[in-house]
């Protein structure tokens, strides 16, 4: 994976839009951690993240000497919380080109803060640590809308929303529709039933007269 070009041309398409929109807050920022004898940062591959663009949550590792730790990808892996929704055990892939490097892709959707669980082990030191996006930690996902130029196109959140305003208007429709097709047909069968039933007075009628008659 080549995690460098990606942040590279990340980083360049993000300073296109500082240029054209102006000005954006936030700074690239990891959370460090020591566990035993081993050091974590972590957080987003680009910041500052908004929702609905891809991005990768991001792990260095190094040992008490500040060596970059590889081969942890086989024994440890990240679960993503977003409120009350959780991924599976995402798996991570080491940079071939940064050792130490760790990444696992994930398109945040959602504005917000997220939580980055690992569990697991690495160079044999057992670990279950949590890192929760926040103003002193990593970058919480913005919307996307605080970076569109021209024109502010919907967010994936707000389509979302106005789904789920309008599904209650068009169950409501499609049931309205379905009463007036079962009405309807129900009216045709009245009707089929009424000429067949008229068919059959008008030949009894006929057959009384021709009695009549003889």
């Amino acid at each position: 994976m080549n995690a460098r070009r990606w942040k590279l041309f990340a980083a360049a398409a993000l300073a296109a839009v500082v240029l054209s929109s102006g000005s954006l807050t936030g700074a690239y920022a990891h959370e460090r951690r020591t566990v035993g004898p081993v050091t974590m940062r972590v957080g987003w591959l680009n910041e500052p993240t908004y929702s609905g663009f891809m991005n990768a949550v991001q792990l260095f590792l190094s040992d008490k000497n500040k060596k970059p730790i590889s081969g942890a990808a086989d024994t440890l892996k990240v679960q993503v919380t977003f409120a009350d929704q959780k991924t599976a055990m995402l798996p991570l892939d080491e940079s071939d080109e940064r050792p130490g490097e760790y990444l696992a892709p994930l398109i945040p959707n959602r504005p917000g803060n997220y939580t980055f669980h690992f569990v697991g082990t690495v160079a044999g030191t057992a670990i279950d640590q949590s890192f929760t996006s926040s103003e002193t930690t990593f970058d919480p996902v913005g919307d996307s809308t605080q970076v569109q130029f021209p024109a502010k196109d919907p967010s994936i959140s707000n389509l979302s929303g106005l789904v789920d305003r309008l599904s209650p208007r068009v169950d409501a429709s499609a049931a309205a529709a379905s009463s007036a097709a079962a009405a309807a047909e129900q009216a045709r069968t009245f009707g089929t039933a009424g000429l067949v039933l008229g068919a059959v007075g008008t030949l009894l009628g006929i057959g009384a007269l021709m009695k009549r008659t003889r």
